[in-house]
């Protein structure tokens, strides 16, 4: 709805309480089923009994069925029969069932998990076999137990089986009295025997379904009879105006909390007295009832109303400040707008265009909703416009009189319309093709002209001024600037993150306090017309619930009312300090589902306004407290798994909220959480957690985590859930990872005894050591001796050797000394024997050429002369004493060499001796009066006697191998 018809809604405090005020205006409260194929299967629920707020339990036909707000349990008994009543003991922190023959407790073990102690199989047979278990009451240390006609008193240690001769209906404890209903009246327990209630003996013979605490007395309730109010010994009828509707139903179960009676029936739903106004709502099947045979039904400490159903389970939704006018099956279709004229709701949905007579009146039956002629179709608004309801349709404008319209035409679709500032007679409407000029002539309204320049869709817009239009896109804003006569635009600019938006969608806009503004993702954002850029409002953020999403504003004098994802917000405007003057209702998304980009506020009445929604129409009422009303929603660490191997659960959430310190083995160190809100809602919730306060990790919406190969130490695993208004619910376990076996306790004990043998074996090791080292020392001593002797003996024998082989190199030096003069003798005395063969043959020529007288006697002095050469010339017995010395000198080099080759002659010989001497080939040729080439000769016939091959040295053999 747009604000020209904001003058409707005053957002003021209410006067009354919330919940008379409710009474009188709501329509149907919301109601949450559960499928029996959600916690088990199991059909019939007989009895409930809430521990708190978080923690409901109910005796169904599987079993005792446990609820946490998110989760079901199902919790046999030994027999696995039905479950027929269930009690909570505040005092014992305990959860009693009953069944068939068999009652006992539930309590959470070490690791949380529900353990189930059977009481009844402790008794006596005779005291065992009770029957049905139709109740089990506590008070005073005394445990009750009623079973079809009889009760069973258990008290310390004494149980006590009370017998009546009458079928046992119900029973209760009221100001410490057990009461019981029977076919023959109501009685009342005393010592250990039953009395009938006097002033109550009307009620023989009357179906008796319940008794409650009432006043000074006790409410009774009857299947068909209606109430009786017991006191004093008197009993009166308790008239609610619903006698007739019991008596045609017929009651089966009834519960009450603050003056709010539930009767719960076999035919028709359940009925919610105000006994304090008598009051009187219906549910059942027609209004969101998944069954309308009810078994149970009981209060939760908020004042909701948990039902059991022959089939299912049902909640209703008493305390909320939300109600539906109708719900699935019974639809209209989806809501888009609403508006009240002259005493008739107008309800405009995807399917058309409905209306009802306003109040809506709710009774036993469902008011009848019709549909206004011709309006099929998608209805986008309804504008009131002075006296008269504009209709914004898929096919166009139209006009609403009565319980028909009638179109305007010229438009071809219309999304909304507002009156031109200035101009009451004139109407902007934004169509899908721009936006039209309507004025009013002599009480008509027709179409003038259509603004030309601008042809985009106008589903939402407002005016600056009548010449300045703000027109919403999906992705941007555009402000339009028309010409005076409204005929045509002149400018046009869009505006997006770059001039200051903080995205690119949802930037609704809105005019509060003649400002244009805007509800964006991350705040209220307004037009700052001097820097023609958009900024945050920051006033307005702290008016409302700081710079979070919003998606539609509507202001009233002095309040602003805003439309969140999941929350509807009240601010008074006159008091800028963040949650001053501010009302946070969250909005259940599990029971108000909004239409994407077409969420609206209609305001009713000051403290009135319609939400539609997916499902229809929701009608909220401003409560009397001004505060946040938060959802209960509690962040809970649900179980905590050992995941090393098969997973194993340790620790469990339990209602007594106990959390026990798990230890676990080094050898299981891996975990996993499973963490949830105690809740229904499924809102955009995102979680953040750590170990050990380390950093907080990135948000997620995953509902678990897991940690792998933990060392050993203790941890603090912590969790915390951020809920789309910014708020916070934190919960923590601590746990502690044992050190494997070689780090524990014991083995570091083991290791001290260990480092002190170690220590005490290394004390006297080093004391072996010293004692070795000394012994060591004294042998090394010895041993350092013993080498400086050996030393000493081979510096001794190398000094020998050294001396020795002087000697050997001065022998060898005078062995080739010798050799050498030795040859050189040979060869002196060689030169001298050719010297004298010359001279010898000098004289022979000489004597022959002497001739005459005198010649003789020369030549007989020449013989003479020749005679004496001769005897000069060496024969071979001095080469024989050569030969011989030579052996001497070269270690009988000649006798050697004879003996192993005699067969060489005399000059193969000798150059044997010439070779070992060193001699040269040139040197070796006059020694034997030879050529060179002779000597190559003798040297060639040498190798061929010794047998030597090509590559073996004559000099190596003569020297080496003879």
């Amino acid at each position: 709805m747009k604000n020209n018809i904001l003058y409707y809604l005053t957002i003021l405090l209410c006067v009354y309480p919330f919940q008379k005020h409710f009474a009188a205006t709501g329509w149907n409260n919301f109601i949450l089923n559960f499928d029996k194929g959600t916690y088990g299967r199991g059909s019939q629920t007989w009895q409930i009994a809430p521990y708190d707020s978080k923690w409901i339990y109910f005796a169904n036909k599987n079993g005792i069925l446990q609820f946490d707000g998110n989760a079901w349990d199902v919790l046999p008994l030994n027999n696995r029969m039905d479950v027929r009543s269930v009690s909570v003991s505040a005092d014992r922190k305990r959860i009693y069932a009953g069944g068939i023959n068999e009652f006992g407790y539930f309590q959470p073990n070490e690791e949380g998990t529900l353990t189930y102690h059977c009481l009844s199989d402790s008794l006596e047979t005779t005291k065992r076999l009770i029957g049905n278990v139709w109740g089990i009451h506590e008070s005073e240390n005394t445990l009750y137990v009623q079973g079809d006609e009889c009760v069973l008193k258990c008290r310390d240690g004494e149980n006590t089986l009370i017998g009546i001769d009458a079928k046992i209906d119900c029973s209760n404890i009221v100001n410490n009295v057990l009461y019981i209903g029977t076919d023959k009246g109501i009685w009342f327990l005393t010592g250990n025997s039953f009395f009938p209630l006097q002033g109550a003996e009307r009620l023989a013979q009357k179906r008796i379904r319940s008794i409650l605490p009432y006043k000074e007395g006790i409410l009774v309730v009857t299947a068909y009879d209606g109430l009786y109010y017991c006191h004093d010994q008197l009993m009166e009828n308790f008239t609610t105006g619903a006698e007739e509707f019991m008596k045609r139903n017929e009651v089966f179960c009834a519960a009450e909390h603050n003056g709010q009676l539930a009767l719960g029936t076999i035919h028709k739903g359940i009925l919610l007295i105000d006994t304090s106004t008598m009051q009187l709502k219906y549910f059942d099947e027609h209004n969101g009832l998944h069954n309308n045979t009810v078994l149970s039904v009981a209060f939760d400490i908020n004042g909701n109303l948990w039902s059991g159903l022959d089939s299912g389970i049902d909640y209703i939704y008493l305390s909320s400040p939300f109600t539906n006018l109708y719900s699935y099956p019974y639809s209209y279709g989806a809501g888009y707008t609403a508006a009240v004229k002259d005493g008739i709701l107008y309800l405009g949905t995807n399917r058309g265009l409905y209306y009802v007579p306003y109040p809506v009146k709710f009774g036993e039956e469902q008011p009848e909703i019709k549909a206004v002629p011709s309006s099929s179709g998608q209805v986008w608004g309804l504008n009131h416009i002075g006296n008269k309801l504009f209709c914004m349709h898929d096919r166009g404008i139209f006009l609403i009189e009565g319980t028909f319209m009638k179109r305007i035409p010229g438009i071809i679709g219309a999304w909304c319309c507002q009156p031109v500032s200035g101009h009451p007679d004139q109407l902007y409407v934004g169509a899908y093709n721009g936006i039209y000029l309507l004025v009013n002539k002599e009480g008509t309204w027709q179409i003038s002209h259509k603004i030309e320049g601008y042809t985009s869709s106008s589903r939402i817009f407002e005016q600056e001024t009548d010449r300045i239009i703000w027109v919403y896109q999906t992705d941007h804003v555009t402000r339009l600037e028309l010409d005076d006569q409204h005929t045509k635009m002149l400018n046009q600019r869009e505006y997006g993150v770059t001039e200051g938006f903080p995205t690119d969608r949802n930037m609704v806009v809105s005019r509060l306090k003649d400002s244009i503004c805007f509800a964006t993702p991350e705040g209220i954002y307004r037009y700052n017309a001097d820097k023609d850029r958009m900024e945050p409002w920051v006033s307005m953020n702290h008016a409302l619930n700081g710079e979070t999403a919003y998606t539609r504003l509507l202001s009233g004098k002095n309040h602003l009312v805003c439309l969140k994802p999941y929350e509807l917000c009240f601010s008074n405007l006159d008091i800028y300090k963040q949650g001053v003057g501010l009302s946070i209702f969250p909005i259940r998304k599990s029971l108000i589902e909004l239409v994407p980009d077409f969420e609206a506020i209609i305001p009713v009445t000051d403290s009135l306004m319609i939400i539609p929604n997916e499902n229809g129409f929701a009608l909220f009422s401003l409560p009397h407290s001004n505060k946040h009303h938060e959802i209960s929603q509690e962040l809970c660490i649900k179980k905590m798994y050992l995941t090393s191997g098969k997973d194993s659960l340790i620790y469990t959430a339990n209602y007594l909220r106990q959390k026990n310190y798990p230890v676990i083995d080094y050898d299981l160190n891996s975990v996993r959480f499973d963490y949830n809100l105690s809740s229904f809602e499924k809102n955009d919730i995102h979680f953040r957690y750590r170990l050990n306060e380390e950093p907080w990790s990135e948000s997620t919406i995953s509902r678990t985590k897991e940690y792998s190969n933990l060392p050993e130490g203790e941890y603090t695993f912590e969790v915390k859930a951020i809920f789309p208004d910014g708020r916070e619910s934190y919960d923590s376990i601590k746990f502690k990872i044992l050190p494997p076996w070689y780090r524990t306790l014991l083995a570091y004990c083991c290791y001290s005894l260990l480092s002190i043998f170690v220590l005490w074996s290394i004390y006297r090791w080093d004391e072996m050591r010293l004692k070795r080292k000394k012994l060591q020392a004294v042998k090394e001593k010895d041993k350092r001796m013993k080498e400086m002797e050996k030393e000493y003996e081979q510096e001794k024998e190398r000094q020998e050797k050294q001396i020795m082989q002087l000697e050997k190199e001065k022998l060898e030096y005078d062995l080739q000394h010798k050799s050498q003069e030795m040859a050189n003798l040979m060869i002196n005395f060689l030169r001298k024997n050719e010297m004298l063969t010359e001279i010898k043959s000098e004289i022979m020529k000489v004597a022959s050429k002497l001739t005459g007288e005198g010649a003789s006697e020369g030549k007989k002095q020449l013989i003479l002369i020749n005679n004496k050469i001769d005897s000069n010339i060496q024969s071979d017995e001095v080469l024989k004493r050569i030969e011989d010395q030579f052996d001497l000198i070269h270690n009988n080099f000649m006798k050697r060499l004879h003996e192993k080759h005699p067969d060489l002659s005399n000059n193969e010989r000798m150059m044997c001796a010439y070779l070992k001497m060193n001699l040269s080939t040139k040197e070796i040729a006059p020694l034997l009066n030879i050529s060179v080439r002779g000597v190559e000769t003798i040297r060639y016939r040498l190798r061929k006697k010794f047998h030597l091959e090509r590559e073996e040295s004559l000099n190596d053999y003569l020297t080496n191998k003879l």
